[in-house]
């Protein structure tokens, strides 16, 4: 199952996104988790092996120049749409939790360095070459906003999870979202609501959304906020705890059940 985690900037993203990967190794499923935020971060939320530096492929010139077709092999100004990645994923992967693999993409630029045509390019062939098994879970840690879904780079996710806060600029960037993504032709697109402070927030966000209804609520945490400034993986919180396992079964549940009508 391919999951593309999306939102705007700032909602809890990342936060959900280590929580649900923590979730399905701690169930037994292969996890490849790609942190594919220019503004990466998502290392910081999983327990990387060893301590092993993060070095994101957008530092590897030398691959982005082959992948992309920029390194002389092709004419000026044509770019390789189909990048063949297989090679060196394994170069580029780091692991976690026992052997689970992260992909750190790291598309950050200075100021006046141009398109991300190129990184998407490569980011797109990686979320169509992985083809996980019955127990595989790719998980995609998406650049906030809309922009990557109106280029369809997540075209390939099987589910796209939108992830919003009690605020009304969230809310509306999360219904942009599902219409684009239905645009693409994604059928399971489904919101998640991250910490909140009330019974009163979470029935603000849920007439907001009206008849699209949260798959889950992953309530507010101090331990999550701490290790969010301390940049170190959340020890989880049985409220915390309880609301991802809720969101994983239904994840599972709902795989199961478009696999049973024929549905990507």
């Amino acid at each position: 199952m391919k999951i593309a985690i999306t939102g705007k900037g700032g909602v809890g993203k990342t936060t959900v996104a280590g929580l649900l990967a923590r979730s399905f190794a701690a169930k037994g499923y292969r996890v490849l988790a790609i942190d594919a935020d220019p503004d990466a971060n998502l290392a910081s939320a999983l327990p990387i092996e060893g301590g092993a530096r993060v070095v994101p492929l957008a530092a590897r010139s030398d691959l982005i120049a082959r992948l992309s077709g920029r390194d002389g092999t092709l004419a000026e100004g044509v770019l390789l749409l189909n990048p063949d990645v297989g090679e060196i994923l394994p170069e580029i992967r780091l692991f976690w939790g026992d052997g689970q693999g992260l992909l750190v993409l790291g598309w950050h630029k200075r100021g006046g360095d141009g398109c991300y045509c190129a990184e998407n390019a490569v980011l797109r062939r990686v979320l169509t070459s992985v083809m996980p098994g019955p127990h595989d879970v790719v998980l995609v840690d998406s650049e906030p906003g809309l922009e990557h879904l109106s280029r369809g780079t997540p075209d390939s996710a099987d589910v796209i999870l939108a992830v919003v806060e009690p605020g009304q600029r969230s809310l509306e960037t999360a219904l942009s979202i599902r219409g684009l993504a239905h645009d693409l032709g994604i059928r399971r697109i489904h919101p998640v609501l991250c910490a909140p402070r009330s019974q009163t927030d979470i029935a603000r966000v849920r007439q907001a959304l009206g008849d699209w209804p949260l798959l889950a609520v992953v309530p507010f945490s101090e331990e999550i906020r701490a290790a969010d400034l301390d940049g170190r993986p959340p020890e989880v919180d049985p409220a915390v705890a309880q609301a991802i396992e809720q969101l994983l079964v239904r994840l599972v549940g709902g795989a199961q059940g478009a696999a049973g009508k024929g549905l990507s």
